[in-house]
């Protein structure tokens, strides 16, 4: 298993000041703090179309690009923000083609001035000016353990690129002479990417035919940390608050099919979420949801009622519309109608109760990283890539986008294989089959 992230190094700038090129220090031992000095900085970013070591195939354009650097220093022992920094793009000389190599150096104008002594420090990456705004002069608390509203299209890259920040706060000595600042700072995506895709030669069951298969994310995070916990505990780890998850149910891609290139996969984004129990209705899960006609119905034999019993009819219609199951026999065995009094009547007697599939629709869930091979299982975590494969399509799946019991964990069921491989964007690989 490989774990990516993007590497941030902060580099010297050497000022070339023959009374400045020495630390000074005491007889103890300790740094004579608060001297004048600089640091410049340079990090390292995949990129779609670069032949280097770092270059990231299921990376889009837009998820590799970079408009800003912020760099936030703070003084460790009290946590107050001592300098700020944003350096734009424009500010950096970046590899040259065919090079091994990905990184981008700051030009000598944009030097950091700061001070020296004991320092930590903060990075963050295409940050909207307002946000960039907003963190200028706070406390670290903010960026660590304050927990943020975040709207995903403000950090998906709509306006100013995928946000990320540092893995976890720095603690750096900076000193004197420029060339012995050298901290190196890790930053990741602050969003997860979800893909589907139908695997070649797709197993449908069920007695019908399948199509428009279209995706969505629910009970997916409001709200977040800046920079993740050492734990990766977000801040509903325990008790989900009320209002804290949404659900995209209107908000429907397309599945793609077997033959798409990795890097062109529909995506979706989602902020990380973690749970201690695991619980259907908290954990972030994809929905599918497509449109199923019957093979076959069951209507009355005479047209008007029971009394002589039921007859199975072929279906012709190529148009999905509004179908009715009844499952009985414990469910081992399921007959469809288009006729809700023939199906009521039908549930009657069988002692279930009938599901309406309106216009068609049937949807399927899939609780993502089930298999627990980057973290506790059914986390979702930043800069995490979790691509689907749906294998198999056992019909007709529940008849709304709902969890039928939220309250519990997700069941050990056959219907979800989950094959799973971690690269850059920490892709997480699963083959689903879906059934009811």
């Amino acid at each position: 298993m490989k774990k990516s992230f993007f590497l941030i190094a902060a580099t010297a700038l050497t000022l070339g000041l023959a009374n400045c090129s020495r630390e000074k220090v005491d007889v103890n031992g300790n740094i004579d703090e608060g001297k004048p000095t600089y640091m410049g900085i340079s990090f390292t970013i995949p990129s779609t179309g670069n032949v280097g070591t770092r270059s990231d195939a299921n990376a889009n354009d837009a998820e590799t690009a970079f408009k800003f650097v912020d760099v936030f220093i703070y003084n460790t022992s009290t946590g107050t923000q001592t300098n700020h920094a944003r350096i734009p793009a424009s500010e950096f000389t970046g590899p040259v083609s065919g090079s091994n190599t990905d990184e981008w150096i700051a030009k000598t104008t944009a030097k950091i001035a700061t001070t020296t002594g004991e320092k930590t420090i903060i990075v963050g990456v295409n940050l909207s000016s307002s946000l960039s705004s907003s963190l200028s002069g706070v406390s670290m608390g903010t960026f660590t353990t304050i927990v943020q509203s975040v709207d995903i299209a403000d950090v998906t890259g709509s306006t100013d690129g995928f946000a990320m920040f540092s893995t976890a706060p720095k603690v750096v000595t900076l000193v004197v002479d420029a060339s012995l600042n050298n901290p190196k700072v890790q930053v990741q995506r602050l969003v997860a990417k979800v893909t589907v895709q139908k695997k070649d030669g797709i197993a449908i069951t069920g007695g019908g035919i399948i199509d428009n298969l279209m995706f969505v994310l629910n009970n997916t995070n409001k709200k977040t940390f800046y920079v993740q916990p050492s734990d990766k505990k977000d801040h509903n780890w325990a008790v989900t608050p009320a209002g804290d998850l949404a659900n995209g149910n209107t908000d429907y891609v397309l599945v793609n099919e077997h033959t798409v290139a990795v890097k062109d996969l529909t995506p979706k984004y989602c902020l990380e979420n973690t749970t201690r129990d695991f619980l259907m209705g908290q954990i972030t899960r994809v929905t599918v949801r497509a449109t199923f006609i019957p093979a076959s119905i069951k209507a009355f034999v005479n047209g008007t009622d029971n009394t002589e019993g039921y007859k199975d009819e072929a279906v012709s219609a190529t148009t999905p519309a509004t179908f009715y199951s009844v499952l009985y026999n414990g469910g081992a065995d399921k007959a469809y109608f288009f006729d809700i009094n023939a199906a009521t009547a039908f549930a009657g007697e069988k002692g279930v109760s009938v599901m309406t599939y309106n216009n068609g629709y049937c949807y399927w869930d899939m609780f993502l990283n089930p298999d627990n091979i980057v973290s506790t299982p059914y986390d979702v975590l930043r800069n995490d890539f979790y691509r689907c494969n749906i294998t198999k399509i056992i019909a007709p799946g529940r008849s709304t986008p709902d969890v039928t019991d939220p309250d519990i964990p997700p069941m050990q069921a056959t219907d979800l294989m989950v094959d799973i491989e971690v690269v850059y964007w920490n892709p997480i690989h699963n083959d689903y089959e879906l059934a009811p």
